[in-house]
């Protein structure tokens, strides 16, 4: 799986941009505790920030963005490299599923089914011809706490699926990076992956965390970004429905 990796300098592009565009929406989730008298939503909009950032990056190494659907209420942002035709996708780990990278995983929720992700298995048709390793099929094992059932939640629709037809005649490779945060809430974590699509598995291209810097926080900022007690929150982005702010108050 050599042959998929990124270089040092893409690697750590994206792995710098996503510290920061966490850092970016700590901020303002600060901001928004100080200024309003609730503001739980805004937790919802980590994944906006991450992709935001990289967004603003990733233009100087040869990439470009478009944002697009994965059903008719969830906005995500694909990055495109014309020159290697390939794209790339953020997701946060913690409901991303390796061995059925289609479906959602609800880890916690165990009583709780995962959407399946139609779109990310139209996407991963992109890679039909490529080889993939098994010996690169992630180590981890899935908790049977953390075993997932199929619900079909995407929603039919036809420019959706007209985009995605268009995009997979276009391009050659498509990754998935996943970013995770451990116990302190900090970045810990940014694995490169690449979906099958003949068995729906995300073989492991590479793993970033050694480009990881500047992730640790600080008691303030851990407070802010914690869950509340006894609370069962739940991230839209794991069902791929939410909110997208607008991009110009997230470059503020």
């Amino acid at each position: 799986m050599d042959q998929y990796k990124f270089n040092a300098e893409r690697n750590k592009m994206i792995v710098n941009a996503i510290v920061d565009g966490y850092r970016d929406y700590i901020e303002h989730r600060k901001d928004r505790k100080v200024k309003m008298k609730i503001s739980s939503a805004f937790s919802w909009t980590k994944g906006n920030f991450i992709e935001s950032k990289i967004a603003e990056e990733c233009m100087a190494h040869g990439f470009t963005y478009k944002k697009a659907k994965a059903g008719l209420t969830w906005d995500y942002l694909q990055f495109i490299h014309e020159d290697s035709k390939l794209v790339f996708l953020i997701k946060n780990a913690a409901y991303f599923n390796e061995d059925c990278f289609s479906q959602a995983k609800l880890p916690n929720h165990s009583e709780k089914h995962g959407p399946r992700r139609t779109y990310l298995h139209e996407l991963s048709k992109i890679n039909e011809v490529l080889t993939f390793s098994p010996l690169q099929r992630s180590s981890r094992i899935r908790k049977e706490s953390e075993r997932v059932e199929q619900l079909a939640l995407w929603v039919s629709h036809d420019q959706v699926r007209m985009d995605l037809e268009t995009f997979k005649s276009s391009y050659t490779q498509f990754h998935i990076l996943t970013y995770a945060l451990d116990d302190a809430y900090q970045v810990s974590e940014i694995m490169h992956y690449l979906p099958n699509p003949h068995d729906n598995i995300a073989y492991l291209v590479d793993d970033l965390s050694g480009f990881i810097l500047g992730a640790e926080l600080t008691d303030e900022e851990r407070e802010v970004i914690a869950p509340e007690m006894n609370e069962d929150i739940m991230d839209p982005a794991a069902f791929d429905i939410g909110i997208f702010e607008d991009e110009q108050h997230i470059h503020k």
